[in-house]
């Protein structure tokens, strides 16, 4: 389920966080994932305040904690400067996460302490709850 979305090459639009998230639930979940149109290169994190993406993302989602996290949450990760949100992931069990960023492929990672430390929410889809 998980192999063909690792090792794509990150390109604004085509596939970065945001399309990794969309694609993986339109077509492994049979899930909208909506998120609102956004500028196609870095200006897209002005976008994004904490905010924001609560507001969007509570629309079709819940809230979770870390401890509560299951296969298939989306993790909205936070800048440590800014209350801007620069990254997005999918939770695979366990203690993994599949994520694409600037520069890079998509890959799977360990969702480290590294990564706790700039997590701003976790999401669970309403049809996933």
């Amino acid at each position: 389920m998980v192999q063909q979305y690792l090792g794509i090459q990150h390109e604004y639009g085509t596939f970065d966080c945001l399309t990794l998230i969309q694609q993986f639930y339109k077509n492994e979940l049979v899930l909208d994932f909506s998120i609102p149109a956004y500028p196609h290169d870095l200006k897209w994190i002005k976008r994004f305040s904490a905010e924001h993406i609560d507001e969007l993302f509570l629309n079709y989602s819940v809230k979770v904690n870390l401890t509560e996290i299951k296969n298939y949450d989306v993790i909205a990760f936070k800048s440590r400067r800014t209350n801007l949100i620069i990254h997005f992931g999918i939770y695979l069990t366990p203690n993994r996460l599949l994520h694409v960023e600037h520069g890079g492929a998509s890959r799977i990672d360990s969702l480290s302490t590294y990564w706790i430390d700039y997590i701003h929410a976790i999401y669970r889809h309403e049809q996933m709850v």
